[in-house]
């Protein structure tokens, strides 16, 4: 009981901060281009706690899980007479050039990367500027940084499998591999590049056990001889030679590394047909809470990677060309550029709040499936 109270307030404060940061965004904006800030809360309904200081309100309100910054001209405020005399205010957000408006629109996210660059800083300048990559990612280029294999134990399969070259040769069910065709093996992905050489041949391997023989064992046509050989690397991404702009590039090849997850996945799913794997990878509140659970034992650095990492999902989120949100605002200030004159004020307020239903339509649906599939997230957890 204890464990999940502490996840709830590490929830909360998680979303308290993501959203602060990005809000702050907008509100410093609006300042700077002398914009009226009617309003800048955490938390939506009822309000907690009420300041009014140099014009602008500043609230916390009952449910913590986001936030808003209220601006003259954007979307307020509601009483007519009220609204047509803002239509003059120097402070109006509308009566701001295009550009400022968009600089304000994109405000938040930049916080939000920038926030997630500061983290990605403090966790490479304590963890000796590496960080620790999946397998799969062992042939990725990174910018402002290289790829290393650290080894961390000799080379050695786990299992010999009935039929193959190794089983004829009679290998020992578990062995040490220290060279193969005369050559020292160092890592596991070694085995296979040698082995692919000699494709339909006979090689000699020092295979080491209780002692240590030569086996003369023969290769498939496809490179393989039979055993389970387990990775006996990591890939560590290193940013040793480009501390100062370490934060920056780990932020880009995140971005780099996410976009070739997704770009596998759909690719797998277009060869199949089968869309689980991608739609499991999307996750919501419940799917967060999930993630805060797992990494809140693994240490306060671990626990601030997480940090960025959702920082910069919610600066991607928000960027996305929906109406509603920050990315579709600036298309909207895009179009209205292009055509020299403002949308259907109607419109375009019927646009954006439509948009708006239809994406708590598509979060409530994640939330949902994040439900019935709890065990599998829990599982993923483990």
């Amino acid at each position: 009981m204890l464990s999940i109270l502490v996840n709830i307030l590490l929830f909360i404060a998680v979303i308290g901060i993501l959203t602060f940061v990005h809000e702050l965004g907008h509100f410093l904006s609006a300042k700077l281009i002398k914009a009226t800030v009617l309003e800048f809360s955490l938390g939506f309904g009822p309000k907690l706690l009420s300041k009014k200081f140099k014009g602008t309100e500043y609230n916390i309100r009952l449910l913590p899980l986001g936030g808003f910054v209220k601006i003259l001209g954007d979307g307020d405020p509601e009483k007519k007479e009220i609204k047509e005399k803002s239509k003059e205010d120097d402070g109006n957000l509308h009566n701001k050039p295009r550009l400022a408006q968009i600089f304000v629109m994109l405000a938040g996210v930049t916080m939000n990367v920038f926030f997630a660059i500061v983290m990605y800083f403090i966790i490479l300048g304590s963890s000796g500027w590496k960080m620790t990559l999946d397998w799969s990612f062992e042939d990725f280029k990174p910018t402002g940084a290289k790829i290393v294999k650290e080894v961390v134990e000799p080379v050695k399969y786990s299992e010999v499998i009935d039929g193959g070259g190794a089983a004829i040769a009679q290998l020992p069910a578990e062995g040490t591999i220290m060279t193969i065709a005369g050559e020292n093996i160092i890592s596991s992905n070694q085995v296979g590049e040698v082995l692919r050489v000699h494709k339909g041949e006979s090689v000699d391997m020092n295979i080491c056990n209780e002692a240590c023989n030569i086996y003369s064992v023969q290769v498939s046509d496809t490179g393989t001889i039979g055993i389970a050989l387990p990775t006996n690397y990591y890939v560590i991404i290193s940013y040793e030679d480009s501390k100062l702009t370490a934060g920056f590039s780990h932020f880009v090849n995140t971005v780099r590394l996410i976009s070739m997850k997704f770009g596998q996945l759909f690719s797998e799913a277009k060869t199949t047909g089968d869309y689980s794997e991608i739609s499991n990878s999307v996750s919501g509140p419940v799917g967060i809470y999930f993630l805060i659970d797992y990494f809140k034992d693994l240490g306060f650095l671990t626990f601030l990677s997480l940090m960025g990492d959702l920082s910069l999902s919610l600066a991607i989120m928000n960027l996305l060309p929906i109406p509603a949100l920050d990315g579709g605002r600036v298309g909207i200030l895009l179009i209205e550029s292009i055509l020299r004159k403002d949308l259907n004020e109607k419109v375009k307020t019927l646009i954006i709040n439509g948009s708006f239903i239809l994406l708590m339509i598509l979060v409530i649906f994640i939330m949902v499936k994040d439900v019935l599939n709890i065990q599998n997230i829990k599982d993923m957890f483990r």
